[in-house]
């Protein structure tokens, strides 16, 4: 399993992502906002900074002292989401995000948030239980992915849209599967290798999709796809997906 500073390495760089993609797309009318999201940008890369230094050292006490630190300024973020995601819902801000859009970034730093409690806590989910919650938090996500890609590229892309739209369906099922499996598993206490063959095409997929970003982010780094997605973006998905892959894999050693 990964360290409690990697986690937070992976996560503080996600966080510095969002706050990067408020500031691309916020009406430099917004100077609140703008000045709000330049602070959680700097100070998410500040933590990164912190975790990566802590990465191959055992100091319990530095960690401890560090994910406090995430956990306070992780709150402040959620806040500063919500509130954008309100004035969204009421024609009240000029920002170039969906409010659905912004809504799965709350839900990641959610995540983060999550995660960050459980290393202060010590606390744990059966091997199940987590195996199902991980599939219900990143499948959505990962659907959500795929819908943002196809809404960003040009109509005349239209080999690319579909493999996206085709991704978001597949994640929509798999996701309902996760769902539906979790219910019957929790109420059954069966262990049949159903929820390792889940796994298994849990993988498949997302490792197909890691791919078509991967082929997304290079096309428009070159110019060559059109549309107005910024190659961050597709780049940044791409750290979820691996992650969230880790993680699935990850449960097969427990």
């Amino acid at each position: 399993m990964l360290s409690p500073s990697t986690r937070i390495y992976f996560w503080s760089g996600i966080m510095r992502d969002h706050a990067e993609f408020f500031l691309t797309s916020l009406s430099s009318r917004e100077t609140e906002f703008i000045n709000a999201a330049h602070f959680y940008k700097t100070a998410f890369i500040n933590i990164r900074k912190e975790a990566k230094m802590l990465r191959n050292k055992c100091d319990s006490i530095a960690t401890k002292a560090l994910v406090n630190k995430v956990i306070s300024l992780l709150s402040d973020f959620i806040n500063f989401k919500r509130l954008a995601t309100r004035e969204l819902l009421q024609c009240n801000i000029e920002l170039g995000l969906p409010p659905t859009f912004v809504n799965h970034m709350i839900n990641e730093a959610m995540e983060f948030y999550r995660e960050l409690n459980i290393m202060k806590l010590g606390k744990s989910m059966n091997s199940v239980e987590e195996n199902i919650l991980l599939h219900k938090i990143w499948l959505p996500d990962a659907a959500g992915h795929a819908s943002s890609i196809a809404a960003e590229l040009d109509p005349t892309e239209t080999i690319m849209i579909k493999e996206a739209e085709k991704f978001e369906k597949t994640f929509n099922n798999l996701f309902i599967k996760a769902r539906e499996l979790g219910q019957m598993l929790e109420r059954t206490c069966l262990k049949n290798g159903s929820l390792e063959w889940l796994n298994k095409e849990v993988e498949i997929e997302i490792n197909n999709f890691i791919c078509f970003l991967d082929k997304i982010r290079m096309l428009r780094e070159e110019c060559k796809l059109l549309g107005t997605l910024k190659p961050l973006i597709p780049d940044h998905m791409i750290r979820e997906e691996k992650y969230y892959l880790y993680n699935v894999k990850s449960l097969k050693r427990k």
